[in-house]
């Protein structure tokens, strides 16, 4: 049904897509997956990685050449991989791990974007250009901070008017080591929609638990969304500077599954399943200000 990585479990009929990039190749043995990027440094392999050899580097610098639809970006998209496409009513795992390097300085009260599940214009008049229906950001408050942002929207054509934006707190950020990611999508339009997120850092093993409830893509056609992964600065579209001049990421054993298990490396037990701890209401991970007027039906959970 799919088309695997040559370093995927093949024998897993869960699997979608696996990305470890120990070919050597920006690929990642994909013919498929795309790239926005302006120059030879924009997308490059790494020599080492999240438990392997090698992992993605993606670097923007201020002053990149861009298209104007595209923004100051440098990533890696999924977007013609038919098998990767998810849309309303779709359940899927998504896992994979960040680095982000020791001399990381955050920038104000800009945040960087560094994971995306994206979405297509379906043709609408009013739909030239979509949001992304998820997109998991740096963000400076509190001394670094993992957000999950959440676009959604029930109408059959969005504004700008019409979107309900929902900010998720997902713990404080760690340089110099990885940060590694596993999150259940139950896709939908309506209050039926659930996420579920584990994060944990590669020198203090130990997954914490987050869960949401709610709206949380699109009123669109199936098979809509697409994966993109790197580096995207919405502070510097048309000409905006900021007092950092460069961002590198990297990204390693990016995955999506049916099950769990199916997006865990080799030989990772999988964190999903256990039972969702106490309700913790205060995790002292929010900018509340920031946060203003997000959904009352949000529930945050933490389990060690």
């Amino acid at each position: 049904m799919n088309t695997y990585n040559a370093f995927a479990d093949e024998s897993d009929p869960d699997a979608v897509f696996f990305a470890d990039y120990e070919n050597g190749a920006t690929g990642s043995g994909y013919a498929d997956i795309g790239h926005n990027e302006c120059c030879t440094y924009s997308v490059q392999t790494a020599g080492f990685g999240r438990d392997s050899d090698t992992s993605i580097h993606h670097e923007l610098r201020q002053g990149d050449p861009q298209e104007e639809s595209l923004g100051p970006r440098a990533e890696s998209h999924a977007i013609d991989m038919q098998s990767t496409r998810f849309g309303v009513g779709d359940t899927f795992y998504y896992a994979f791990s960040i680095y982000l390097p020791s001399t990381w300085e955050y920038d104000g009260q800009m945040e960087d974007i560094l994971f995306q599940w994206h979405t297509t214009p379906v043709g609408e008049a009013c739909e030239p250009r979509k949001s992304p229906a998820a997109f998991l950001a740096v963000h400076p408050a509190g001394g670094g901070e993992w957000r999950l942002r959440i676009n959604s929207d029930g109408n059959e054509c969005s504004t700008s008017g019409t979107i309900d934006k929902t900010h998720l707190g997902l713990g404080g950020i760690k340089l110099g080591q990885w940060t590694d990611f596993v999150f259940k999508f139950d896709w939908a339009y309506d209050d039926t929609g659930h996420i579920e997120a584990w994060t944990q850092t590669s020198k203090n093993p130990g997954w914490q638990y987050f869960e949401h409830h709610g709206p949380n893509t699109f009123n669109d056609p199936p098979d809509v969304g697409y994966l993109k992964w790197g580096i995207y600065k919405p502070g510097w579209r048309n000409g905006g500077t900021s007092d950092v001049d460069k961002r590198a990421v990297f990204h390693d054993n990016i995955s999506m599954g049916t099950t769990c298990e199916s997006v865990m490396p080799t030989g990772w037990p999988a964190p999903c399943g256990t039972a969702v701890g106490e309700a913790l209401p205060d995790l002292g991970l929010l900018d509340t200000a920031a946060l203003t007027g997000r959904a009352q039906h949000q529930t945050w959970a933490r389990r060690r």
